[in-house]
């Protein structure tokens, strides 16, 4: 693992992400919140997004074998498509699907790491990624179940306790993260973390 005086400034999107693409067996949640670390303003993450988190976003979902979100992040958002037609046509030529699998999940269902041992037996040796929402990274996490964490830093300051934030989790966590890359683009930050072991 790099130490974080190894963390790289890279030159753009693309280049920031290139190291997902064959990169083994890696679970990596891909989340942006405002400066403020609100992933929600009015229960939906559209106002935190824009052209550039969109393609931090399509560019994992592009290199990722499955993608896991929440049911309550599935109903919020809406799931009818992953990737568009440059993106599934790409896919197609490097023999994969035209889209990675969806998989949702709820606390109510299969436990998380049962569901990701699951996942990894379908996949493996290739990249699972994590959309959340919050309740879902702070599983993630509290289970060690995640290797990075490419986030997004939205220029808003959200305030409003009532709206989500990055990570939510009853428990202490204690994770620690060592800082790979990060790049900026549309006047996001975008960091990418390993989760130390």
């Amino acid at each position: 693992m790099q130490p974080m005086s190894a963390a790289s400034v890279q030159p753009d999107v693309d280049t920031f992400l290139e190291p997902l693409r064959g990169g083994g067996a890696l679970t990596v949640a891909v989340m942006v919140a405002s400066v403020d670390g609100r992933a929600t303003i009015g229960g939906r993450v559209g106002e935190l997004t824009g052209e550039a988190d969109q393609h931090v976003l399509l560019g994992a979902r592009e290199a990722a074998a499955a993608v896991i979100v929440g049911r309550s992040t599935i109903a919020a958002e809406g799931y009818d498509r992953l990737l568009d037609d440059d993106a599934r046509a790409r896919r197609q030529a490097r023999g994969l699907p035209a889209e990675p699998e969806l998989v949702s999940f709820s606390r109510s269902g299969q436990p998380l790491p049962e569901l990701m041992a699951g996942l990894r037996e379908r996949h493996p040796g290739a990249l699972l990624v994590c959309e959340g929402g919050p309740r879902v990274l702070g599983l993630l996490v509290a289970e060690r179940l995640l290797d990075q964490l490419v986030l997004g830093v939205s220029p808003l300051i959200v305030g409003d306790d009532e709206q989500k934030r990055l990570l939510e989790c009853e428990q202490t966590l204690g994770a620690r993260l060592e800082l790979l890359a990060l790049t900026v683009s549309g006047g996001h930050l975008f960091l990418r973390y390993a989760v130390a072991a």
